[in-house]
């Protein structure tokens, strides 16, 4: 089975590549990596990467301007992007850091499902951000019910 290793990367159309960039090197403490303009793409790219994690942001700014409003996570597409920390404990440093960054945001948050705790958070362009820690413990239970489900039905799991 093809495997993924947590790391992820997003593509964000921006506003203002200046303000979106500074925004995540300091919120997210990532470092530009990368300003290019392909000639083929009518865009600006740059890419910022989180040197511990390699979690990484493309913002992307077209040459022609924006087409289109605002975002809005109540449209087809990108709902919100979320960024994992691997214990409950590192949301309370995230929420140091964000008051620290004069950035506002929910606080730490349980979910109602059992299924973790969450920090909610808009970028420049009012994009929805989410830090969140699994309860890896509910969702072992879950796959371990459908695949003991699966087992005694005959069907495969997954």
């Amino acid at each position: 089975m093809p495997r993924l290793d947590g790391r992820t990367h997003i593509n964000l159309t921006v506003t203002d590549l200046e303000a979106s960039t500074d925004w995540y090197c300091k919120v997210f403490e990532m470092v530009q990596v990368n300003d290019v303009t392909p000639p083929e793409s009518g865009f600006r790219f740059r890419t910022l990467l989180h040197p511990a994690s390699f979690a990484s942001v493309v913002l992307g700014r077209p040459e022609h301007g924006i087409d289109g409003d605002a975002f809005s996570e109540g449209r087809v597409g990108l709902h919100h992007l979320a960024y994992h920390v691997p214990e409950r404990e590192e949301l309370e440093l995230w929420v140091k850091h964000l008051d620290e960054q004069g950035v506002a945001h929910s606080g730490v948050t349980d979910s109602a499902h059992e299924a973790g705790s969450q920090i909610w958070l808009r970028d420049p362009d009012d994009i929805w951000l989410e830090f969140y820690w699994v309860n890896r413990d509910f969702f072992a239970d879950r796959l371990r019910r459908q695949w003991r489900a699966a087992r005694k039905s005959g069907a495969r799991p997954w």
